[in-house]
């Protein structure tokens, strides 16, 4: 850029760049005669300019211009003229990179500064649009999110108190609503909610577990979406009981609110019949959703293992919440509202309405219990329900489309539709799922208004290569020796390009030929100039050079640009290496001091082999990076052991294609980890791969084994906890294949949603199978539980628990997840609202539509083959004939 500012002060910058794109590593001649008579007085061509030669100020080529130009065209790496219709220039600054974190606050400082800069420049830049980036914007923006993400999951509690009072009375505005409302069980519900999910991040926290994003919004959300059904379900089962109760033994309801002894005992009646009716279900789903996640945690992945554990503590502290502290508050509620007070305000009401007509005598207070524990025969269907519509309730007009659906479900052509629409749904899954992509674009976590979209957008559209790839030599590492040998020629030529004594199969002869003569879409690696360290070195050290300089006390002598009286002065110091040597070998005694000065110098246009400016962070001396070197720094004393005692590692840097995709990423670790096996194979050296992204990618390598088995544990998990509560393998078999089912439909649906498979969507998948167990589970239980036909069974396990899926567990689920469409991040709204709604969906058709049919299909089956079977057995003998 030095060189270029000159140019443009005499408009010769265009002129220059397009001869150099010619002949980049040579002189422009021409142009620098034509400059030499521009100039004006006082000015005078830098030392470094003196024949105006392509190379950057450090002394460079200038051939990389697919690094630092983008939106060019196809092929300009072949024709560099087409260089010229570039559309952006990308720049890089770089900052030290410590091992301490405190070492790094002043370029974080610096970072935060820089991007405030930029972002003044973008909105007042009239010319060009300016997007930017630093280290620290992802962080600092996934923070920002964070602290303004927290809204969305209080409306979603707020909304489930509301839900929660509102729906377990029908929505029912009548004069005694704030008798029977459950605004305060509601909110003590959410609050024991608040408690589990308080509770499991404290004892994370305490084991010093770091938190992130994704656990601080997901699991309480996670949490309120199962616990708020158990509250419903628990509700829900008191009213049904204390309904069933009212039919059977009105008279105990007459004059209640003034007796506070038959209160106690009817509450204790209700309460113990719900437990008992409904307890043993959320038991079941607990037990197994907690165990389904726990599966979870033994991935490798830090975002399925940590949300995972979490999500298996908070399942299981709040069952423990809610079957002790929750069911106290109901129990303290149902008897307020059997004394007739106000919900909120506990103040008995001024007049209660009759709640049964009177019953004669028979109605007195006995010696004997008020109400019996053991259940009561149910009065007839028809006495319990009024069949005249206009005095049908809501809850009766429920009650009559559960029977008209389960009526209609037993028509056997609704069997077959069913039956093979769910099995042309689930082959169609199976299809989809095989194409699903990978990955998770960094995009997709930034808030809706970052300045971090348009960058990455940006990068996507006009970036030509991606950052570069060290394949690594480490002395110890695999089958690598624990010292090498740098001086023997054995070891050199394995190392060296450019002598006769290097190998064709040199790994910087590979790095080449995979830069420059390989196909850029397989090696996923940009055509460029590649560089050996070891033959740079042997050109600093080269006496002919003017790199390596000492003074009369041995100690190096810098390069310094733009002074030429200590350039010239400089020239005069003794060479580091006496004429006579030849190079190579380097003399051994001087190896490691002469090495440490070639690690450490600067390249310029006198010297462009300083391996400072080309390899710096590229090598490692006794295990240790060598250190910053600044005004300050001792030089380094020829003979001496310099920075240490022997090189332990260092790299071959390649710059990285772009990969606007995820899965170009991926398929760019996989073939630079296949050409480290094939270098370490061809050279016997081992050699391994590093690129910054390849931290987060190598999830990717083993993804899809690592969802088959989290996933497939938690189906086992299921199968196991499930068998064990039912004791019937047939059911648990049935609900583990209900599970497994969604987790199929759910996986086939994310392809066309734009949902790719990644640490985020196992975890939801695992949270679907455990989920599957709540939409299926109940249902399983009262069909087991049931007498009669399959048909029989199915309506009446359907009668028990569909209202409760639908007002439960359906619709408490979809009003909690609404709210994630608030969230300002696309991971959210696409990983958790898209998701769950699918899981949503999936689970309610399969507990309530396939799992019906599936099931009394299965029953009749088996009732038809017991009686064909009883039948012939029933036959009497035929008479035998004997013929002679």
């Amino acid at each position: 850029m030095e060189h270029f500012e000159f140019y443009e002060k005499y408009g010769l910058e265009m002129e220059h760049f397009s001869n150099c794109l010619y002949s980049p590593t040579t002189s422009d001649v021409a142009l620098c005669t034509e400059l030499k008579n521009a100039l004006k007085d006082g000015d005078s061509l830098p030392s470094s300019m003196s024949d105006c030669p392509c190379l950057s100020a450090f002394g460079s080529p200038m051939n990389l211009y697919n690094t630092y130009l983008g939106g060019f065209p196809d092929g300009a790496e072949r024709n560099y003229t087409l260089f010229l219709d570039s559309v952006a220039f990308v720049s890089s600054y770089l900052n030290y990179n410590y091992a301490d974190d405190d070492k790094n606050e002043p370029a974080i400082k610096w970072e935060r500064e820089y991007i405030k800069t930029m972002k003044k420049e973008a909105e007042s830049n009239t010319v060009f649009d300016v997007y930017f980036y630093a280290e620290i914007s992802v962080q600092d923006e996934v923070d920002a999110e964070s602290s303004n993400g927290m809204g969305p999951v209080a409306l979603s509690y707020c909304l489930m108190i509301i839900y929660i009072s509102l729906g377990i009375n029908r929505i029912k505005f009548s004069r005694e609503f704030f008798i029977s409302s459950k605004i305060v069980a509601g909110f003590c519900g959410v609050m024991s909610i608040v408690c589990g999910v308080a509770s499991t991040i404290g004892i994370y926290m305490w084991f010093g577990v770091k938190l992130q994003l994704i656990i601080m919004e997901v699991v309480p959300f996670l949490s309120l979406a199962i616990g708020v059904d158990n509250i419903f379900l628990l509700i829900h089962a008191m009213t049904e009981k204390e309904d069933q109760l009212r039919r059977e033994q009105p008279s105990l309801f007459i004059g209640l609110e003034h007796n506070p002894k038959a209160i106690e005992e009817i509450t204790t009646t209700i309460v113990s019949e719900s437990l008992a009716y409904i307890g043993p279900s959320i038991f079941m789903a607990s037990a197994a959703e907690s165990v389904a996640f726990a599966f979870g945690s033994i991935s490798a992945m830090p975002v399925v293992l940590w949300f995972a554990a979490m999500a298996c503590c908070a399942v299981a502290i709040n069952f423990c919440f809610q079957m002790t502290l929750f069911l106290s508050v109901l129990t303290l509620d149902k008897r307020r509202e059997l004394s007739g007070k106000y919900d909120i305000i506990f103040k008995r009401a001024s007049s209660v309405r009759a709640q049964a007509p009177a019953a004669g005598p028979e109605t007195q207070q006995t010696a004997e219990p008020l109400v019996s524990l053991e259940p009561k025969t149910p009065a007839p269907e028809d006495a319990r329900r009024s069949v005249t519509p206009e005095n049908r309730t809501l809850t009766d007009v429920l009650d009559y489309c559960v029977d008209v659906y389960a009526s209609f479900l037993t028509y056997k052509i609704v069997k077959l539709v069913v039956l093979l629409a769910f099995l042309g749904w689930t082959l169609w899954s199976i299809y989809s799922m095989e194409s699903l992509d990978q990955g998770l674009p960094q995009k997709e976590a930034m808030p809706s208004d970052s300045y971090m979209i348009e960058y990455f957008n940006a990068l996507d559209v006009y970036l030509a290569t991606g950052v570069p790839v060290y394949f690594i030599v480490e002395t110890g590492y695999g089958r690598n020796p624990d010292t090498w040998s740098l001086n023997d020629e054995s070891v050199e030529t394995i190392f060296c390009k450019s002598k006769d004594l290097c190998s064709t199969y040199s790994i910087p002869n590979i790095m080449n030929a995979l830069a420059n003569h390989g196909d850029k879409t397989v090696t996923h690696i940009s055509p460029g100039t590649t560089y050996s360290w070891m033959d740079d070195f042997w050109g600093f050290v080269n006496p002919d050079s003017e790199c390596c300089r000492v003074d009369t006390e041995g100690d190096y002598v810098p390069i310094e640009t733009g002074n030429d009286t200590y350039t010239s002065l400089r020239a005069d110091d003794a060479t580091c290496l006496a004429t006579s040597v030849d190079i190579p070998p380097v003399p051994e005694a001087q190896y490691m001091s002469l090495f440490s000065m070639f690690a450490t110098a600067s390249a310029g246009t006198s010297c462009s082999y300083g391996g400072g400016s080309i390899y710096r962070g590229q090598f490692s001396i006794d295990s240790e990076p060598i250190p910053t070197v600044n005004a300050s720094t001792p030089a380094v004393r020829l003979n001496s052991s310099g920075y240490g005692n022997e090189i332990t590692a260092w790299s071959y840097m390649v710059t990285g294609t772009s990969n606007p995709t995820q899965q170009r990423y991926i398929d760019s670790y996989k073939q630079n980890l296949a050409a480290a096996e094939w270098i370490s194979e061809k050279t016997g050296v081992d050699v391994w791969v590093y690129n910054l992204t390849y931290v987060y990618f190598e999830q990717y390598l083993t993804i899809i084994h690592d969802a088959y088995e989290l996933i497939g544990l938690s189906l086992a998990a299921i199968f196991v906890i499930t068998t064990l509560y039912l004791g019937n393998v047939f059911y648990s078999l049935m609900i583990s294949l209900m599970a497994t089912n969604i987790v199929v439909l759910v996986l086939g649906l994310m392809q066309p949603l734009d949902i790719m498979l990644n640490g985020l969507s196992i975890v939801n998948l695992i949270i679907a199978a455990g989920i599957a167990v709540e939409f299926c589970g109940h249902y399983v239980r009262f069909f087991a539980k049931a007498h009669g036909t399959g048909d029989e069974r199915a309506r009446d396990a359907l009668r028990q628990v569909f209202t409760s899926v639908i007002f439960g567990i359906t619709i408490t689920k979809i009003i909690g997840l609404s709210v994630l469409t608030l969230a300002d991040s696309r991971v959210f709204k696409k990983y958790y609202f898209r998701m769950y709604m699918m899981v949503v969906l999936c689970g309610v058709l399969n507990g309530m539509l396939l799992l019906p049919v599936l099931l009394s299909t299965i029953a009749d089956v088996k009732n038809f083959f017991l009686r064909r079977g009883s039948q012939k057995t029933d036959l009497p003998s035929a008479p035998v004939t004997r013929v002679d």
